[in-house]
Order: structure tokens, then C-alpha cells, then sequence
């Protein structure tokens, strides 16, 4: 799989590169730990404990951008709105993981709602949840 046929352009044998999920998930891990490497990870390399807070949420939202790219491709496929609203369930859990990298690692602080006690992430969090459970218990009609 990982030798180029000749036939093929480089654009088609990217395509179906990705269309594997293994390579899929690693060109995507490869790709945003490349871009957040000196932003986010080198500042914080002589501090231990942030560190691994940090390398925890870089894989949740390691695993959030491949559940989003997966749910993507399978609702261009079905065209299912099961599998809309659980793409877009999966695409606020990125939001969601994005938003707790950039605090974890000190670039963005926490955004509280006032009179309400809770944050913006835990909001999205709570959508997410709905969406997502709204995408399961969905019946779809023939």
C-alpha cells in the first residue's frame, strides 16, 4: 500500500492513503503535533507536571480531530443524519479539546459565564453530549 503504482497521480494515492484510518490517524497525529511542537509543547518541557497535563489533552484532541475527519467522511458517504448530528457532535468535542490545550498550556485563559458558575467549555461539553445523544436515539425513516 505504501508503494506508489505508477499509474496513479500523487493526488489520487493520497486519497487513497487516507482513505485507510491507521494512515489516516497518523498523518493526522504527525501533522498537529508538528504544528503545535514549538508553540505549545517546547515552552513547557522543564515542567514536569504541565507537561503531562498537556500531552493529555494534545491526545484527546488527537483523537477528537480523527473521530471528527471519520465522522466527516462516513456522513459524505451516507448522507445519514444520524451520522450528521454525531459528526457534529464530534466536531464541538475538537472545540471543546481545543479550548482546554489552550488552557492547560497557559495561552488562553477560562472564559466563565457570569451568574451561571460554569464555563464556556463545560456548555459546549453539555451540547456535545446532546448532539451526540440525539444522533444515537435517532430513528432513521426508509
Amino acid at each position: 500500500m505504501l508503494k506508489k503504482d505508477k499509474n496513479i497521480s500523487y493526488y489520487e494515492y493520497f486519497q487513497i492513503l487516507l482513505s485507510d484510518k491507521t494512515y489516516l490517524f497518523c498523518f493526522l497525529s504527525i501533522v498537529f503535533v508538528f504544528i503545535i511542537v514549538y508553540p505549545i509543547i517546547i515552552p513547557h518541557l522543564t515542567h514536569p507536571s504541565m507537561i503531562y497535563h498537556i500531552i493529555i489533552h494534545i491526545i484527546s484532541f488527537d483523537v477528537a480531530l480523527f473521530l471528527t475527519c471519520i465522522s466527516i467522511l462516513s456522513f459524505k458517504k451516507t448522507r445519514s443524519k444520524k451520522i450528521l448530528l454525531t459528526s457534529s457532535s464530534f466536531s464541538v468535542l475538537l472545540v471543546i479539546e481545543l479550548l482546554y490545550l489552550l488552557q492547560s498550556s497557559n495561552i488562553l485563559g477560562e472564559f466563565p459565564i457570569p451568574y451561571i458558575g460554569g464555563e464556556i467549555s463545560h456548555i459546549l461539553l453539555l451540547f456535545m453530549i446532546a448532539l451526540f445523544a440525539t444522533g444515537v436515539l435517532r430513528v432513521e425513516k426508509k
